[in-house]
This record gives C-alpha cells, sequence and structure tokens, in this order.
C-alpha cells in the first residue's frame, strides 16, 4: 500500500490539489494515477485512496489500496 505524508497546507478532504513535486514523488512510491499532467498541473490520483488529517501537526498523510 503506497504512503506518502506531506504539510496539510490549507487543503480539505473533498478537494486534493498536489504540487507537481508531490505527484511526482507519489508517483515514484507507486501510487497510481487517473490523470497526471504535469504541464497542466493537473494530478488526480486514482480511488481507492484515504487520507489522515492531523491538524495538529498540520500533515496529510495519503494511502492508496
Amino acid at each position: 500500500m503506497p504512503t506518502f505524508t506531506t504539510e496539510l497546507a490549507n487543503r480539505t478532504t473533498r478537494e486534493l490539489p498536489l504540487t507537481l513535486a508531490e505527484a511526482s514523488q507519489m508517483a515514484e512510491a507507486g501510487f497510481r494515477f487517473a490523470e497526471f499532467d504535469p504541464e497542466y498541473g493537473r494530478f488526480r490520483l486514482s480511488k481507492p485512496y484515504e487520507l489522515v488529517i492531523i491538524r495538529d501537526s498540520n500533515m496529510l498523510t495519503i494511502r492508496q489500496s
């Protein structure tokens, strides 16, 4: 199960905008993407995935099964 942890950076559970650096690191870690278009800044993870938000430490963990 690929797992990736990053800063929450004001993201919500409804929207998961990823930066190019985050998406690239996730792709290298084995995450699957429904859309991966660095030229236009579009990165959409394939489902299913789980978000774990830890607001106290401003961290976001993403796990894909």
